[in-house]
Formats: C-alpha cells, structure tokens, sequence
C-alpha cells in the first residue's frame, strides 16, 4: 500500500503519467493500472480528466495530503530504528552552483560517503539561476546555491557564510594598495561572473547599495565560471572580486586579495529543495547531514587568504 502511495504522490508532484512512468523505468499503462489499484482499494476516485492533463477530486486532495504525511513519518520511523542504514544506497543527485559545487561540496560527499559506503553520488554544477530550475523540474534531488529562492514550490535553508573580496593579479598596478577607493576602481578592466549566478546576484547588490552599478565600470570579460575568473585575473586581464572559499592560498595562484574601502560582500549558500516534497531515505538523510553543518566549519583557515 505504501508503494502505491509513493507512486501517487510522484504522479500529482510530476503531473504526468509518463514522466513517472520514465523515471521508474516502466510502461505508462502499469502506472495507470497501479494508480486504478489504489483507487479500488481506496474505494474512491482520486484523478479526473482536465484537458490535457488532469487533476484532484476533493478525495484525491485529501489523500494526497496524507500521504505527503505518511511518508514522511515512514522516513522518520526508519531512521529511529536504524531502519535506514540498511536502505543507505543507490544515488542522490545533487545540483550545485559554482562555488559550493567545486570548492565544498566534494569534502562534505567525502565525509558522508564514509558513512554510507554504497552511495553512489551525481554532481550537476552550473549558476544558481539554472540549479534552482533543475530542482523545480525534479532534475536533481535538492541543490545547494549561493542565492535564496523562496517561492510557491520551492524553499531554501541557509548552509553557509561566503564573503567576495577584491582580487587582483600580483604585477597589477592595485596589487600593493590598500583600502582601494572604489571610485578607482572604475578606471581598470574589470572581470564578471555570468546572469544567473549567486555570486554576480551578490555584487550587483553591493554596488546598488553604494548607488552604482556594472555600467560604471569597465567591463572587459564576462565568465562562466570561477576557475575561469581566477585565470583571466591571473593573467592580468582585469581585476575581480571571487568567493574566499576558491582562494585558500593567493599567493601560489600568482594572486593578491585585497579590500576596497566600505565594500563588503557577504552572502550565504543555500540548501534549496522543492517545498512539500518528500525526498528518497538516501537524499534526505544527506541533505539533513549537510544541514547540519552550520557550524563555522570552513572558517578556521580563512585568515591565511589575506597572508
């Protein structure tokens, strides 16, 4: 019964039969006749035709509410009895955004993997912008990026703190000032993250709050990634300001961190999830592992990025 269950809160969660059907790995009509099954033994009409597609009845909402319910509790239930260490495999997909993606993300699987030997995991990096439609379109399990994005159908959780700071290769003319104005920086080449990203989102907040924006200054590149930002500034192509958690040591990347008076950027990275969804027992027992460390984990080192 909790098998038909599951499969009919897939069915309302996708609004659609085959894309369930895909995902199981099975034919469109055996979802139809399970969902028939459930309807029998519920002896209650859950879906009606609507156009193209379909929808509740007053029945079918009620079930559906309850059975949202009732597989959270089982997930609970088998967590308090170890339940779910047995069924601690298979594949948990997680999208990510850049920065969690490359430089956090890989030291968390690491440490949870230990844990659970037989998971297997699949990482999709991209901006923040293209993980939280992936996470609304069920694409990955759950996300985590570097901007919010609370809506109707999805949520997100703070994880951690990430500062942008002023970065600069070591033969740029910036590289020995301190406290740089940033009306200066206005006269240099400067390098940008892509729309879409958390970490472009952040900057253009921080400049709004100064009264300014990308248009005063002088853009010379526009990159998709962090790794790519970090070696246009290394090969002095402008200037930039890059997450603390990408240069844990700048001086052996040919790089110099500085500050630009009265600008800080501080922005968090966010667990996002699509709201009311019960995740698989392996992705929520991952998600809850990495909820769970919000502690100032990854601050203790980040003094040296200014050595």
């Amino acid at each position: 019964m909790l098998d038909l269950l599951r499969l009919y809160g897939q069915i309302v969660e996708e609004q659609s039969f085959t894309v369930v059907a895909r995902k199981l790995g099975i034919s469109q009509p055996a979802v139809s006749n399970q969902m028939r099954a459930l309807e029998e033994k519920l002896g209650v009409k859950l879906l009606y035709r609507k156009g193209k597609g379909f929808a509740l009845t007053p029945e079918g909402e009620t079930v559906y509410r309850h059975t949202l319910h009732m597989l959270d509790e089982w997930s609970e239930l088998l967590r308090e009895i170890g339940g779910s260490e047995r069924l601690m495999n298979g594949k948990v997909h997680i999208g990510a955004s850049h920065i969690p993606g490359e430089y956090l993300l890989p030291l968390y699987l690491a440490a949870f993997r230990k844990l659970f030997p037989e998971i297997i995991f699949k990482l999709s990096i991209g901006d923040s912008l293209e993980m939280a439609e992936k996470a609304l379109a069920h694409e990955v399990d759950f996300a985590v990026v570097g901007a919010v994005f609370d809506t109707e159908k999805l949520t997100s959780e703070f994880w951690l703190k990430d500062e942008l700071g002023f970065v600069v290769s070591s033969d740029h003319p910036l590289s020995t000032r301190q406290n740089i104005d940033i009306n200066t920086l206005q006269e240099y080449p400067m390098i940008i993250r892509e729309t879409g990203s958390g970490h472009r989102r952040a900057f253009e907040e921080a400049l709004a709050k100064r009264g300014l924006d990308l248009n005063d200054f002088n853009i010379a590149l526009e990159v998709g990634s962090t790794e790519g930002v970090k070696n246009a500034v290394r090969s002095g192509l402008g200037y930039s300001f890059l997450s603390r958690h990408a240069l844990e040591s700048c001086e052996k990347q040919g790089l110099i961190w500085t500050n630009v008076k009265d600008l800080h950027i501080e922005r968090g990275f966010y667990l996002l999830s699509r709201r009311n969804k019960s995740l698989t027992i392996i992705a929520d027992e991952c998600y809850r592992y990495l909820a769970a460390q919000k502690s100032e984990a990854r601050e203790q080192n980040l003094d040296d990025m200014h050595r």
